[in-house]
C-alpha cells in the first residue's frame, strides 16, 4: 500500500524545455505584477488578474512572494513552481493555480525545507501533479485541491494530491476531492506529523486503485491529528484512512483520530504494522461497504500488526460496514502477539478507556459481524452498546474463541444499555436456536411455525455452501451438513419475511 516517496524536488532539467526563471535571491518581497515585470521572467500578465507561467519558476530561498489580491496563475504543461523562499497567499476571495489546459497538467507545486513560514489561504490548486512539502510546516487553510494526477505522459508526479514528507504541515478547512490517488499521502520511511482538521476529503482515487483517501506512514515528534473531517468515498477500491508502519521503523507514531465521519469507502480506518499509539474517539464510521468482496475490505476499523499497536477506541459509532471491527496479527502465521487497543476497560482509570462505542448492523453474507477477533490473543471491549441488551444476541454477532478454539477471547461484558435496539435490520430479535453445535451430519433448527423456510449456509468467505427451500415438521427444521468442509458457517433461515441467523461449527 505504501510507496516510498521519491526525491521531493526533482531536478528541473528533468522537465521539458520550457523557459525557466529563478528570482535573484536578493531578499526582495515580490508581488505578481513585479514578478511579471522582472527582466527574464517567464510570468506574463494576459488579462486583469490572470498570469501565464510559461515554464519552471523557482522562488529563491531569501525571497518572498506575496499574493493578497484575487488572481489566477496558469501554468504550462509539466511546469513546476518550486518554493525555496516564502510564499504568502491570502486573497480577498481566491487565488487559483491551474494548468493552461486541463488536458495538459502542470508538474507540481513544491515547497522545500527552506520555505518555512509559507502560508496558502483561499487557494485553489487544480490540474497538476500535486503539492509537495519537504521538511516543512506549511499551512494550507481554506484551500481546494482537486484534479491532481499521478502521471503525465511518461512522467510520474506523485501518488498524493498533497504529499508532505517530514515536518508538521497543517491542513485546515480544506476541500480535497477527485484526485487520481490519495488526497493526502506521507511516506513510509520519514517521520511526518500532519494536522488535518475540519476538511472535506471525498471521491479521491479516481484511478480506482488500492489507495486510501488519507494514506499516512510513520509520524514525527508531534502526534498526527485527523479531526472533524468528512472522509467519504465513491470508488470501490478506495479506502478511507490508513496509518501504517510497515517497515518496522523505531519510535512510536502517535495518532489522534477524533470526531470524523468516515463513510462509503472500501474500508473505514486501518492501523497497520507496529509502533502506533492511537486514540480513536467519537467518530462515525459507517457504510464502508462499497466493494462487496468481504475478503478484501469492508471493516469499519481494521487493526493488523503487532502488540505495539496500542491505545483506545471509545465513543465511536460503527454501523453498516461489512465488518464492524477486525483484528489480526501481522500475518496468520505470525507468532508475535497482535494489536492491544482497548475498546473499553471498566477497571481502567483512564477517562478515555470507557468503551461506549456503538457497534451494530455490520455484516455480510446474511450474518452480523460486529467484531471479528481473528487472532489468538484476548482483547477487551467492555461497556459498549451492541444494539441489544442480551449477551446471547451480542455473542452471536462476535467471532472469537467461543466460535473457534484457536482464537482469542473478546471480553465484551458488561454491556452498556442499548439506545439503538430498533435500528438493527440485520439482527434477529433473538439468536436462532440450532443444535447440535458443533454438528457432523444434521443441524436442527427450531422455528415458530411449519411455514416454508429458505435456508442458506455461508462459509467465512461469504460463499454459499448450501441453499434450499425446506418445510419444518412440528416446528423443527433439519439442515444437512454432512458434505460440507469442516469450519465455521453462518446459518440464515428466512420464514414469513423474517430472517434469523446463527453460527454453526461443522465437522469438529
Amino acid at each position: 500500500m505504501k510507496r516510498l516517496l521519491l526525491a521531493l524536488l526533482p531536478a528541473l532539467a528533468a522537465a521539458p524545455a520550457h523557459a525557466q526563471y529563478q528570482t535573484p535571491g536578493t531578499g526582495v518581497r515580490w508581488t505578481l505584477p513585479q514578478l511579471a515585470a522582472a527582466p527574464g521572467s517567464n510570468v506574463a500578465l494576459t488579462a486583469p488578474g490572470t498570469y501565464a507561467v510559461s515554464g519552471n519558476l523557482r522562488l529563491s530561498s531569501t525571497d518572498t512572494l506575496v499574493i493578497n489580491t484575487n488572481a489566477t496563475l496558469r501554468l504550462a504543461a509539466l511546469a513546476q513552481v518550486a518554493v525555496d523562499g516564502v510564499l504568502l497567499v491570502n486573497p480577498r476571495d481566491s487565488v487559483k493555480i491551474t494548468a493552461q489546459l486541463s488536458t495538459a497538467p502542470f508538474h507540481s507545486l513544491a515547497f522545500s525545507a527552506t520555505s518555512q513560514g509559507s502560508r496558502l489561504r483561499k487557494t485553489i490548486v487544480e490540474y497538476g501533479g500535486g503539492i509537495r512539502i519537504l521538511d516543512n510546516d506549511l499551512l494550507l487553510d481554506s484551500c481546494v485541491v482537486r484534479y491532481q494526477v499521478a502521471r503525465i505522459g511518461t512522467v510520474n508526479t506523485n501518488s498524493g494530491a498533497i504529499s508532505p514528507s517530514g515536518g508538521a504541515p497543517r491542513i485546515l478547512n480544506c476541500r480535497i476531492y477527485e484526485n487520481a490517488r490519495s488526497g493526502i499521502l506521507s511516506p513510509a520511511n520519514r517521520g511526518t506529523s500532519p494536522t488535518i482538521q475540519n476538511c472535506v476529503i471525498r471521491d479521491n482515487d479516481t484511478e480506482n486503485g488500492n489507495y486510501p483517501q488519507i494514506n499516512l506512514g510513520i509520524g514525527g515528534a508531534a502526534p498526527i491529528l485527523i479531526e472533524r473531517c468528512r472522509i467519504t468515498g465513491r470508488y470501490n477500491m478506495a479506502g478511507g484512512v490508513a496509518v501504517a508502519n510497515l517497515l518496522g521503523t523505531g519510535g512510536i507514531t502517535q495518532v489522534r483520530i477524533r470526531q470524523n465521519r468516515i463513510a462509503n469507502n472500501r474500508y473505514g480506518l486501518a492501523l497497520l504494522g507496529a509502533g502506533i499509539s492511537a486514540v480513536i474517539s467519537r467518530n462515525v464510521i459507517e457504510n464502508n461497504n462499497t466493494n462487496p468482496n468481504a475478503l478484501t475490505g469492508g471493516s469499519g476499523i481494521n487493526l493488523q500488526g503487532s502488540a505495539t499497536i496500542t491505545g483506545v477506541a471509545s465513543r465511536n459509532v460503527l454501523r453498516g460496514n461489512l465488518w464492524g471491527v477486525t483484528v489480526l496479527r501481522t500475518s496468520s502465521t505470525s507468532p508475535t502477539p497482535g494489536p492491544t487497543i482497548s475498546f473499553g476497560d471498566v477497571s481502567s482509570i483512564d477517562s478515555l478507556n470507557v468503551g461506549l462505542n456503538q457497534l451494530y448492523n455490520n455484516g455480510n453474507g446474511g450474518q452480523v459481524y460486529d467484531f471479528y477477533l481473528n487472532m489468538p490473543d484476548n482483547m477487551l471491549a467492555q461497556n459498549n452498546d451492541w444494539g441489544s441488551n442480551s449477551a446471547a444476541v451480542v455473542e452471536s454477532h462476535v467471532v472469537h474463541q467461543v466460535d473457534q478454539a484457536t482464537l482469542g477471547l473478546l471480553n465484551f461484558m458488561p454491556l452498556h444499555a442499548t439506545s439503538v435496539l430498533a435500528a438493527r435490520p440485520l439482527a434477529p430479535a433473538a439468536p436462532l436456536a440450532a443444535w447440535p453445535n458443533p454438528a457432523r451430519t444434521l443441524v436442527t433448527v427450531s422455528l415458530p411455525t411449519d411455514a416454508p423456510a429458505t435456508v442458506r449456509l455461508l462459509d467465512m468467505r461469504g460463499r454459499a455452501a448450501y441453499a434450499a427451500d425446506l418445510r419444518p415438521a412440528q416446528g423443527l427444521l433439519r439442515v444437512p451438513v454432512a458434505g460440507l468442509a469442516p469450519g465455521l458457517y453462518a446459518l440464515a433461515v428466512t420464514q414469513a419475511g423474517q430472517t434469523c441467523t446463527a453460527k454453526v461449527l461443522v465437522g469438529e
